[in-house]
C-alpha cells in the first residue's frame, strides 16, 4: 500500500524526508536514545562472546550516516525521466525510468545500512529492513527516534520504510519469499 501511494508523493517531499532523517540523527536528544540501545545491545553482543567490530555506532559511523541522507536529499530524481524516444510516423514511443516496488534489506549488524538502503525511496520505491538479532535494539532506536518522525514530517506514507522487528533468520527468508518484494538485498555474511 505505502508503494502504491508512493506515486502520489512530489520528489520535494522525498527530500524533505532525507533532510528531516538526517536532522533526527543530528539531533542530540534523538541520538542519545539511538546511542543508548546501541550500548545495550553491544554490551549483550559481547556477553554472548559475539563480534562487535560492526555493531558499534561511532561518531564517525553517525556523521557517515548524515551525510548519505544529505547525498541522496541533493541527488536527482529518476522517477519518469525519458530514457529513449521512438519517432514513428504519427506517433512516438517514450520508455521511462520506473520504481521498483518494495525493496527487501537482509543485513546483520551495521546500523549504518538504514541510511544506504533507504536511498531506494529516492526513487518511488519502499523499503523493508530485517536486522540481525544482535543490533534489532539500536534498529528499533533508528526507527523510533529518527526515521519514522522524519517519513511523518515530510509527508510519506505510512509504510515507506519499515522495519521487520523479528530477531528469527527466518522472518529474513518469509520476506525474501514475499511475492510482493520486488528486490531482495542480503548484506552480510550469514547463509541468506
Amino acid at each position: 500500500a505505502a508503494f502504491q501511494a508512493m506515486g502520489q508523493v512530489t520528489d520535494a517531499a522525498i527530500t524533505a524526508f532525507f533532510e528531516a532523517f538526517a536532522a533526527r540523527l543530528e539531533d542530540p536528544g534523538a541520538w542519545a536514545l539511538i546511542d543508548a540501545a546501541n550500548a545495550a545491545d553491544v554490551s549483550a553482543a559481547r556477553l554472548k562472546g559475539r563480534s562487535t567490530t560492526r555493531l558499534v555506532l561511532s561518531q564517525a559511523m553517525r556523521t557517515d550516516m548524515i551525510a548519505g541522507l544529505r547525498a541522496w536529499r541533493d541527488s536527482e530524481s529518476t522517477r519518469s525521466r525519458v530514457l529513449e524516444t521512438i519517432e514513428h510516423d504519427g506517433w512516438s514511443i517514450d520508455q521511462l525510468t520506473a520504481p521498483l516496488g518494495v525493496v527487501g534489506f537482509v543485513f546483520e549488524g551495521r546500523p549504518n545500512v538504514f541510511a544506504d538502503a533507504a536511498g531506494v525511496i529516492r526513487t518511488g520505491n519502499t523499503v523493508v529492513f530485517r536486522i540481525g538479532s544482535d543490533a534489532l535494539g539500536t534498529a528499533k532506536a533508528i526507527v523510533a527516534a529518527a526515521l519514522n518522525p522524519a517519513l511523518e514530517a515530510a509527508g510519506l506514507p505510512n509504510g515507506a520504510a519499515s522495519l521487520v522487528e523479528s530477531p528469527g533468520h527466518a522472518a529474513g527468508w518469509a520476506m525474501f519469499s514475499d511475492p510482493r518484494l520486488a528486490l531482495a538485498v542480503a548484506r552480510g555474511s550469514g547463509a541468506a
